[in-house]
């Protein structure tokens, strides 16, 4: 008899809230398909399948921190669901059922809506994991290789554990809600208003203006100070305070907010006693009041994942642009002496004797890297210096770099010669700079035009020109990072007098195919680091090839993790807000049909529905994409550090991924919503 009664109550919920349902289905499947990234690495290409494998015990940490905020989320749906049936509990044991069969009713139902959430979510999940391969591929530029149908059993067991942990929490709290709450209190609850966080007018609009005074603060304080790189103690108490502020703002101005609206839209005569205006905004503020912090919780959860993917796509954005801007070479060979060693090393020599011969790989040109001392020891900085002629601030994030390398002209002209370019000039006493970071250019360019000096071993020498050499060459061999703050290009002389601790580097452009060309350079670095062991202090061997697919990995990894963490937090949050929406709808089903009787037409009905839904939807992402872009501006700073920043190119994905999760989520509550009232002021009708 229980049984079949939870059975029953199982699907009613599902009728009425079945976005509920929805929620967990896409949040099992969600988990589940981004979990079998380790499995999906075994279909694609070896070297992305191994760090495929790697990031599946990062991507399971990140499970389980999103696993806890859907939990509490879902957790505060179903508590809130919990409220709206309290009168139906009551019912039961009127009826003179015991309260132990009612908890035994309650467990049964959310066993059965687990199960069958789990179930459903799982297939689904199994489905997706498959697209989501492809997706995979193409997220790592490589392709899929020998493809089957495969299923996880690592990703559904921490799919299960997951989950089960959520529904053991929501068994419990239902237990909870049900033992403290009398009977004559469960039988009046469709008589009692939610509370009311503020009752009076003019305390709300003060609240409201303090909720905007302390975010605007925090906006002034972020944009000013930007994030915390330096470090210090100061710095990151004062972004502490600023993110203090931010939430504190946020909770207090939905706190005042329902006020503050009421206030506003009354004063609007023409506007308030037109159509259904004035019920439209009671109902608004109604609910703004009672959910104000829930509201304040999605918004900055909100705020949370739109920073997240955007940051996440831009940060890749960047990363890619660098990567290809670091490999202007086919190939890049390298050997730093160590720091006690005196003898030069001749790399050519080297490298024949390791069995690799040059002339067969390709054209190929040698520089010497010099350190200049004074620069790495001094006490200011070159940056420091240019600002102290320039009167110019050092850019951000530069404030500690160090320009102490230096190549001299012969080897930088056989370097241009390699890339297809001109040869350049330098007299002597002169210098040129070469710099490739856009941050830092137009800073430097300035003091150059100043006359900025630079002291080599008493040697001064001065700029050869006012502008810095930002091409190809500025690059002086193969690296992920491929971007240059400030290289000295010095006559020869100067450079041969300065101290032998240096780099020794060739650079290849293969006369054949990629292939062959990366095939003769295989194992060729653990044969230098063998020859030379005991006088090398770093050896590399960096092809275009691998460089380029490190970064492809890295900016997948970050991809694939930005898009996960929006697409779960941004479900939960559509979710608890559907819930909302579709009680109040319920509650306030009564006052419609009112509307109906006293001949209000169904156009202006439904016109206030519509708009309490996309207000009660706008409002706390109004309020998280406020916070966000404001962190975006700061965020989009720090990245410009590293010489190129796409923010708003970069934001398609994630402006598509918010779009179709939360404004499906929207229509979806407006149309279960929409037929609520459509059968309670209908049936009113045909009773008349």
């Amino acid at each position: 008899m229980l049984a079949k009664l939870a059975f029953g109550n199982m699907r009613k919920l599902l009728h009425d809230y079945a976005v509920y349902f929805l929620t967990l289905v896409l949040g099992v499947a969600v988990f589940y398909a981004f979990n079998t990234i380790s499995v999906q690495g075994d279909f694609l290409r070896g070297d992305v399948g191994e760090m495929l494998g790697a990031a599946g015990q990062v991507l399971d940490g990140v499970t389980v921190f999103l696993a806890v905020v859907l939990g509490f989320l879902m957790v505060y749906a179903n508590n809130f669901l919990m409220r709206r049936r309290k009168k139906e509990l009551g019912l039961y044991q009127v009826l003179g059922m015991r309260t132990g069969q009612v908890t035994v009713v309650l467990a049964l139902e959310t066993l059965l809506v687990a199960a069958i959430s789990f179930g459903v979510g799982i297939a689904l999940g199994a489905l997706l994991s498959q697209v989501l391969l492809f997706v995979t591929a193409r997220m790592f530029e490589t392709t899929v290789q020998h493809f089957s149908f495969f299923f996880s059993t690592d990703a559904f067991l921490l799919t299960l554990r997951c989950f089960g942990v959520i529904f053991a929490v929501m068994m419990v709290f239902n237990w909870l809600t049900l033992r403290r709450v009398r009977l004559i209190e469960l039988m009046g609850a469709a008589r009692h208003n939610e509370r009311q966080f503020v009752r009076k007018l003019p305390f709300a609009v003060i609240l409201t203006v303090a909720g905007l005074a302390l975010i605007g603060v925090a906006y002034v304080r972020l944009t000013r100070d930007g994030f915390p790189t330096s470090g210090s103690a100061e710095s990151r108490n004062d972004f502490l305070i600023t993110t203090a502020m931010v939430i504190v703002g946020t909770f207090v101005l939905f706190y005042g907010l329902a006020g503050a609206l009421t206030a506003l839209i009354t004063h609007l005569r023409g506007f308030y006693w037109r159509d259904l205006h004035m019920f439209t905004t009671r109902q608004i503020a109604s609910r703004v009041n009672t959910t104000a912090l829930s509201m304040g919780v999605i918004a900055l959860i909100l705020f949370l994942a739109m920073t997240a993917v955007t940051t996440g796509m831009s940060i890749c954005g960047t990363i890619n642009s660098v990567t290809r801007q670091g490999i202007p070479y086919s190939a890049s060979i390298s050997v730093t002496p160590a720091g006690d060693s005196t003898d030069a090393i001749d790399l050519k020599a080297e490298v024949a004797k390791a069995g690799v011969d040059l002339s067969g790989v390709g054209r190929h040109a040698s520089m010497r890297v010099a350190l200049i001392e004074s620069e790495l020891r001094g006490d200011t900085s070159a940056y420091q210096r240019m600002s102290q002629l320039t009167g110019e601030s050092v850019p951000k994030g530069y404030e500690h770099v160090v320009l102490c390398e230096a190549v001299g002209i012969s080897d930088y002209n056989a370097m241009r010669s390699l890339l297809g370019l001109e040869p350049v000039s330098l007299e002597d006493g002169h210098y040129l700079m070469l710099c490739n970071m856009d941050n830092a250019k137009g800073f430097v360019n300035k003091a150059l035009e100043e006359g900025f000096t630079l002291d080599v071993d008493g040697v001064t020498l001065s700029p050869e020109r006012s502008t810095v050499i930002d091409d190809a060459s500025a690059v002086l061999q193969d690296s992920a990072g491929g971007l240059t703050p400030g290289t000295y290009v010095v006559p020869d002389d100067v450079a041969k007098s300065i101290t032998p601790e240096y780099s020794a580097i060739i650079n290849i452009m293969y006369k054949g195919s990629t292939e062959e060309g990366d095939a003769a350079l295989k194992g060729l670095e653990a044969a230098l680091a063998s020859n030379l062991d005991g006088r090398a202090a770093m050896v590399g061997v960096q092809t275009a090839t691998d460089v380029l697919a490190d970064g492809t990995s890295t900016t997948g990894l970050i991809s694939y993790m930005a898009i996960y963490i929006g697409f779960v937090l941004v479900i939960a949050c559509a979710a608890i807000l559907a819930i909302q929406q579709l009680s109040s709808a319920s509650d306030a089903s009564a006052s419609y049909r009112t509307l109906s009787e006293l001949g209000c037409s169904e156009r202006l009905i439904f016109g206030s529905l519509r708009t309490q839904v996309a207000m009660a939807f706008v409002l706390p992402l109004a309020v998280g994409m406020a916070h966000s872009l404001c962190a975006l501006g700061a965020i989009n700073e720090l990245v410009s550090v590293l010489g190129y920043s796409d923010m708003i190119g970069n934001m398609t994905l994630g402006l598509a991924l918010f779009a179709l999760v939360y404004g499906g989520y929207l229509a979806l509550t407006y149309r279960m919503a929409h037929g609520i009232v459509r059968a309670s002021v209908r049936t009113t009708r045909r009773s008349l």
